[in-house]
């Protein structure tokens, strides 16, 4: 594939100076924007980040909740510590569009048994497998264009809704139990379907895939990684700047969380970065300059960190509207086959 370059930018501000912004206003940048351009993660140079908006959240209610929080961190941490804990792991779910839910309704369904529920997962097409995992407050079907490109290249394209996500059963979702669900679907996929030639991950999706590869032997060929973030502990940290809470009152929601399992989850060690890094398989990596949820300077830490991995940075798509750019359509389906080619 042709190599390309981005020109020298200035790095990202710290969370800190950018909730620092009035409500609804962003920095005007001042460096020149690269051009959507692929390159090797040793060439890629570091970018002035988009400003991370909490989009995540933000939502009426929540908005009100957070003009309450400083006063409910002062008044009881325990109780703000539960509110936090509820936010990181409460993901909303939104209705799916009406093409989203031609292509549900073309798809071969089940439900995978799942802890004390079910995962919904939907087939497309016959082939080598691909499957999409999700971001946090997505669906299965969200891909929905990258999902057609790629059955219509000969490939079979699995995905499926996280807990507490689109169809699947529960109310809670956080890295942890993501993880485990990707290595649900994955095992399941590899004893009925074949193996995984291809992962495609999302956004938190990213996270969850690199977790469950890292702790579960699974049978995957090639990953790709769009818009992920560097660390888990950083989306804990967005909920915290955006409520306006306190440190500590963040690490008392991570610890309710670490309580809901047998052993800690172990916050520290659920670095992105370190756990692609290793990987001894093909990655493609994709991210946005103007990712409004996060920023692309988490794109290019992944990179420098994986210098044989290919990055794709990309112009004016954001954090959503990236997983039908032609451009990221086109190269996700080459780097497909090419697992196809080689296998």
């Amino acid at each position: 594939m042709t190599q390309g370059t981005v020109t020298p930018l200035q790095t990202s501000p710290t969370l800190a100076s950018v909730f620092a912004l009035p409500p609804g206003q962003t920095e005007r940048r001042k460096s020149p924007r690269p051009q959507s351009s692929l390159m090797n993660g040793s060439a890629a140079s570091s970018a002035e980040g988009a400003k991370s908006t909490a989009r995540f959240f933000s939502s009426p209610g929540v908005n009100l909740l957070r003009m309450a929080m400083k006063a409910i961190d002062r008044i009881s941490p325990a109780l703000a510590g539960r509110l936090t804990y509820a936010m990181i792991s409460s993901p909303p779910r939104y209705q799916p569009k009406p093409s989203e839910l031609v292509l549900r309704a073309s798809a071969i369904k089940w439900q995978l048994p799942f802890q004390d529920g079910w995962l919904q997962c939907y087939r497309w097409g016959q082939g080598p497998v691909c499957l999409f995992v999700h971001c946090w407050g997505g669906r299965g079907t969200q891909a929905e264009d990258m999902i057609r490109k790629l059955t219509q290249s000969g490939m079979s394209v699995v995905s499926f809704d996280h807990p507490a996500h689109g169809l699947s059963s529960g109310k809670t979702a956080e890295m942890v139990r993501m993880a485990a669900a990707v290595t649900a679907v994955v095992n399941h996929v590899e004893t009925n379907i074949g193996p995984v030639d291809t992962l495609i991950g999302h956004s938190l999706g990213v996270a969850a895939s690199a977790i469950a590869l890292r702790d579960s032997a699974l049978n995957v060929g090639r990953l790709v990684s769009i818009s992920s973030l560097t660390h888990c502990i950083w989306f804990t940290e967005v909920v915290a700047e955006f409520l306006g809470i306190s440190a500590k009152t963040v690490a008392r929601a991570r610890r309710i969380v670490d309580d809901s399992y047998a052993k800690p989850v172990g916050w520290e060690d659920l670095s992105v970065v370190s756990m692609m890094s290793r990987l001894r398989l093909p990655i493609l990596l994709i991210h946005d300059y103007d990712d409004l949820e996060i920023p692309f300077d988490h794109g290019v830490k992944i990179s420098r960190a994986l210098p044989k991995a290919q990055f794709l940075a990309t112009t004016g798509q954001g954090h959503r509207r990236i997983l039908k750019a032609p451009a990221v359509l086109d190269l996700v389906t080459q780097f497909a086959c090419e697992g196809r080619s080689a296998a």
